[in-house]
């Protein structure tokens, strides 16, 4: 289903809900009937993640390299960034044209910020490695960190401004702990439709064979039909003339003996 262009989303998402509904799978259905209809970014970021999972696991790589890196190899690791980006812009460009879509640069650069900003956390880097990103990635402190590191190629982490005291933090890591356990749970449940939908498909498909071999069964016992018939035909014909042609010679026979 992430797979199929936006324009036929809605479609897809129809036809898989609907056969997990045949098979029995409501809620199944009813998770992959919430699944939003991906932005084309969203979409292109899913097709690099599927087609070139090498490029994207380089973006991985060097992306926690530089957040525990300094000097040197901060400076190293900004310098590969550089050159994996470079490379993503021209694998999303690629997969756009391919597609019918104008490459445009804001669109290319959407398409840049959400692999940055989905590969800086655990669970959407996950999701993203699945190719199952299903919508445009906020994470404006990632964005600006990577992007200090592809645009100025600095040579040390930039600093971070420290966080204003907190009375009681407390109330804010429970949410947040709250916040990552609903996000796990989501991609437990997204990957689980996900893996019921590829059975189901695999299921439909294998029916869909036999409905085309048994159709072909069919328009070949047709086509002996219509020969058989065909070859009843003439021998009736046939008969019919040896009868005709038998009465004659009776006549005439019946005629000479009479003479």
């Amino acid at each position: 289903m992430f797979a199929t262009p936006p324009t036929g989303f809605i479609e897809e998402r129809k036809r898989i809900a609907a056969a997990l509904k045949s098979a029995g799978r409501k809620d199944d259905a009813k998770a992959v009937e919430k699944i939003p209809r991906p932005s084309l970014a969203v979409w292109t970021v899913n097709q690099i993640a599927r087609r070139d999972p090498e490029l994207l696991g380089r973006l991985g790589a060097v992306t926690d390299r530089l957040q525990e890196a300094a000097g040197p190899e901060y400076a190293a690791a900004a310098a590969e960034l550089r050159q994996v980006m470079a490379g993503l812009r021209r694998r999303a460009a690629e997969i756009l044209s391919g597609a019918g879509h104008e490459a445009g640069i804001q669109l290319v650069q959407r398409v840049i910020a959400n692999l940055r900003a989905a590969v800086g956390k655990a669970e959407t880097r996950a999701i993203l490695e699945r190719g199952r990103l299903e919508r445009d990635v906020e994470d404006q402190d990632v964005v600006s960190l990577f992007g200090a590191a592809v645009d100025a190629g600095a040579a040390a982490p930039p600093a971070r401004a420290k966080p204003a005291p907190v009375a009681d933090d407390k109330p804010t890591k429970e949410s947040a702990a709250e916040a990552k356990a609903r996000e796990r749970a989501r991609a437990r449940e997204i990957a689980a439709a996900d893996r019921e939908v590829e059975k189901v498909r695999k299921a439909d498909a294998a029916a869909r064979k036999q409905v085309e071999s048994a159709e072909r069964a069919v328009a070949a016992a047709n086509k002996a039909l219509a020969d058989a018939e065909g070859e009843l035909t003439a021998a009736r014909a046939s008969s019919e003339a040896a009868s005709q042609a038998l009465a004659r010679a009776e006549a005439d026979l019946a005629r000479l003996s009479d003479s």
